[in-house]
């Protein structure tokens, strides 16, 4: 009869035999994705995707709690993960047997369970003569996959302890851009991402402050809650729908038609409590659908934490020269309701631009002063094991004065003053933005199945000064006149969909999509006497209420062939219909009857991807695109009086070809990522001018090509100083003349610079008291055409490159006090750059978007 110490070494041995034989099948990495949680919990997860041995104590881990394991990870850099922030560690012995215990009582053969809090004394476990480990007894085996590969285990700050691996790591990034969480080095295709302590470090509060530093990203901009995006150079200037989607999560933002202005008003959103921004490159058709031609700009927000309370709380406040007073502050609640199965998540934020352009005309000062307010609030329940639900509601205000924008000549020369504007009405603006939305993920154990569903409601009013355009014509006795516009939308949407396991060798992801959105343009003019009073006028008042629906089929397969190569092939139907009407009354109104178009749109995916090494990635990507076509405006011919024009416009497409390698050194020190792409535009969508000035829509006869190329060097040579260097390069053009751009063949896509690029620099200095930090952002923009050359209605304007240069320093007080509150100092364009962001031109003048000039602040934040 074998004796309990023989039986306890027995199965010592087997255990480790088992494990040498696992770890010698399975020697690759895999996607894991494992919540905060019990770490027992989490380590029978784990074992559900894994097939090798782990030996724990169970009194070791009882009532310990993990942050979770995400990212493509060996088995070891899975549990490193999940111990991180636990009184244990990972051991694996020559063998491959991995052992879960105390740092100070782990050895070769087991650990000891003497010094777990609550252990049975080695008297009363039939332990060993003192002196000796007690080896096996008590011992859990949990079966696991030990795979090899060098990646990082630290999802949160890129440090491992591993291998001898030090702290002097790049920060490893997870997204969702597949709609599966993946590590960013293995998406084949181009994506930035920009985190939440990133977005802090910038000191950006909205869209503007971080939008020059994404690669390839253009933008025009009037001011908080008014940015045009475009992605790759895909933009004529002035668009009739958007050509970027924009996500707030899996809730797709805003109109897909042309009748709400939904290019001109991407979301300018808050981004305290912002995980991450994730920018995806080129079409997004199958995944993301129509809008998405350009590519996609996602924010993330951060989630319940079901384990921690806390408040996080950030304030700044900082003078702009020729300006005023900015300031923001924020404040998020976290609070578990039910161990484990409840958790609750709230913030506020608010920040104000105090403005620096005065309207000289009416005397007004800071006219492009904004507030931008509201809060989100998060239920995440997790009922059962396999059952997820996410709750969330989201409410935005933005609220701004004036337009930031100057009037400038067309050689660039200041016409009211250099940072000063004319306008006989202050172009206000307010937006009022609601989001209801839940998703539910169920695991089938084979696969995984979402649901979300969300319903948005827009509500934007924007006067348009027109008095420059308009008054010295005679139109009327008036001395102004402007455009007041309502924009209303309602938005419904469902998407279902079935993601396989990321652990198949054919990974597939297939779904449905509705959505049902109303929308309504109302404008009338408005119009001021002689005497500089508002009077009553009959020159225009029309109403275009739209109905949209969308219904789509997608699904896209990637097929590991090799342990090294994939390929990957996706496909989306879509289906949409719009009924339209226009209802106009005036001297420049024209009436129309109910219209209704429908069409059918499939896009398509196709890629392949090698991993040349654990650290080093190429790829291929065909990908397409679409916007949806829809009704015209019918137009008031000036000889007849009755409607004239097209009577709607089609779809337009995009074939997008890509090529890019993603690498980093096998320390994660330095890190590249490439990409080249060249983009088939075809049947490209106009928002057109005519003779009365009102807009109408149509497609151009000819096909645009844009080629280019994005650039991402990342580096960490020491563990104190991060660096990054960007550079974009783009070049669009029209294949042929076009009487409605009226543009000659050849001639460049406006609004996009040829070169764009930038470079940031961090230095912590971790063994200083304080923890002192140094930074610099420097951007570079170049030079980019307003229109096209020979436009009648909107004139060439040449916008001159810039450069903008940001330097930081923080601090933290309070360290070992119990509250660390961290400070940055702060100086935004820092040589008072006076950069012209971007141009609007009719009729004898430019209206350019200036750069903010210097500003100095401070920052502060804390944790409760």
């Amino acid at each position: 009869m074998l004796s309990k110490v023989s039986f306890r070494a027995t199965l010592i041995a087997l255990c480790t035999m088992l494990s040498a034989a696992a770890h010698a099948m399975a020697d690759t990495a895999r996607q894991v994705d494992i919540p905060a949680g019990k770490l027992s919990e989490a380590l029978l997860t784990l074992s559900k995707q894994y097939s090798a041995d782990l030996v724990y104590r169970p009194e070791q881990i009882l009532g310990v709690k993990t942050r979770g394991a995400h990212g493509f990870l060996t088995t070891e850099q899975a549990v490193t993960q999940l111990l991180q922030g636990t009184p244990l560690e990972v051991r694996t012995d020559p063998s491959g047997a991995m052992l879960i215990a105390p740092p100070s009582t782990a050895g070769a053969q087991g650990p000891d369970p003497s010094h777990a809090p609550g252990a049975p004394s080695r008297e009363a476990s039939g332990g060993s003569q003192e002196g000796k480990k007690n080896s096996s007894d008590g011992f859990r085996m949990a079966q696991v996959d030990q795979r090899t590969n060098s990646a990082p285990a630290s999802i949160e700050n890129g440090a491992s302890s591993q291998h001898g691996e030090t702290d002097a790591q790049l920060q490893e990034i997870v997204v969702t851009a597949q709609k599966r969480t993946e590590r960013l080095i293995n998406v084949p295709q181009s994506v930035s991402v920009l985190s939440g302590d990133e977005i802090a470090r910038l000191g950006a509060v909205q869209f503007s402050d971080y939008a020059s530093s994404i690669p390839g990203l253009s933008f025009k901009t009037g001011g908080a809650g008014y940015n045009q995006i475009s992605l790759r150079g895909v933009t004529t200037g002035t668009e009739a729908s958007p050509t970027v989607g924009i996500y707030v999560d899996e809730v797709p933002f805003g109109s897909s038609t042309a009748f709400a202005f939904a290019a001109r008003f991407a979301l300018d959103m808050g981004l305290f409590d912002i995980d991450r921004i994730e920018v995806l490159r080129g079409p997004q058709g199958t995944l993301y659908g129509a809008s998405a031609m350009g590519g996609l700009l996602k924010y993330v927000t951060k989630k319940p934490d079901m384990n921690t309370f806390g408040v996080d709380v950030q304030s700044g406040v900082s003078a702009t020269k020729e300006g005023s007073i900015n300031y923001n502050a924020a404040i998020v609640f976290n609070a578990p309701l039910i161990e484990d199965k409840a958790a609750l998540r709230a913030s506020l934020f608010e920040s104000h631009d105090g403005g620096y352009i005065d309207n000289v005309e009416l005397r007004e000062t800071n006219v492009n002063r904004s507030n931008v307010y509201g809060g989100r609030i998060t239920l995440l329940l997790n009922p059962i094991d396999s059952l997820s639900i996410n709750l969330s509601g989201f409410v935005q205000n933005i609220s701004r004065a004036g337009e930031a924008a100057v009037d400038r000549d067309f050689n660039g020369q200041p016409l009211a003053g250099e940072l000063a504007q004319q306008r006989g009405f202050s172009d206000t603006f307010d937006q009022h933005f609601r989001l209801l939305s839940g998703t539910l993920n169920y695991d089938l154990g084979w696969g995984k199945l979402t649901s979300i569903t969300s319903y948005q409601t827009i509500r934007s009013a924007w006067i348009d000064d027109l008095s420059f355009e308009f008054v010295p014509f005679g139109l009327g006795p008036y001395s102004a006149l402007a455009d007041s516009i309502n924009l209303n939308t309602d938005k419904t949407t469902q998407e279902i969909r079935l993601t396989s396991n990321d652990t198949d060798t054919v990974q597939w992801v297939v779904g449905g999509f509705y959505t049902h959105e109303t929308s309504c343009d109302c404008e009338t003019f408005v119009t001021k006497g002689l005497t500089g009073s508002v009077i009553p006028n009959d020159l225009l008042l029309f109403a275009l209420p739209t109905s949209f629906k969308e219904y789509a089929a997608f699904g896209d397969v990637t097929w590991h062939v090799t342990r090294q190569f994939e390929v990957t092939g996706g496909v989306r139907q879509s289906h949409n219909s719009q009924v339209f009407t226009q209802n106009a009354s005036g001297a420049l109104g024209a009436s129309s009857p109910t219209q209704r178009t429908g069409e059918s749109v499939r896009t398509y995916l196709a890629g392949a991807s090698y991993h040349l090494t654990d650290h080093a990635t190429g790829y291929f990507r065909y990908a397409t695109g679409y916007r949806p076509g829809g009704p015209s405006i019918a137009e008031r011919d000036p000889v007849t009086g009755l409607a004239s024009g097209p009577t709607s416009f089609a779809a337009d497409s995009l074939k997008s070809y890509e090529v890019g390698v993603k690498a980093e050194s096998t320390d994660r020190r330095f890190g590249i990522d490439f990409a080249t792409y060249y983009i088939d535009w075809a049947n490209i969508q106009l928002a057109t001018t005519v003779a009365n000035t009102f807009g109408t829509f149509t497609n151009a006869t000819g096909p645009a090509h844009i080629q280019g190329a994005e650039l991402t060097l990342s580096a960490r040579p020491v563990p104190e100083l991060t660096m990054r260097g960007t550079m974009a390069y783009q070049h669009g053009y029209l294949t042929q003349a076009d009487a409605d751009l009226h543009a000659r063949a050849g001639e460049r896509l406006p609004n996009s610079p040829r070169f764009s690029g930038g470079a940031t620099a961090d230095y912590v200095f971790g063994d200083v008291a304080w923890h002192p930090t140094l930074g610099t952002t420097v951007q570079y923009v170049g030079e980019r055409n307003a229109s096209f050359d020979a436009d009648p209605h909107f004139l060439q304007y040449r916008l001159p490159a810039y450069t903008a240069v940001d330097l930081r320093a923080g601090f933290e007080v309070g360290r070992g006090e119990g509250r660390v509150v961290t400070l940055q100092l702060f100086v935004h364009n820092l040589f008072d750059e006076r950069g012209q962001l971007a141009a609007q031109t009719q009729f004898g003048k430019a209206q350019v978007s200036i750069m903010q000039p210097r500003t100095i602040g401070i920052s502060a934040a804390t944790h409760f």
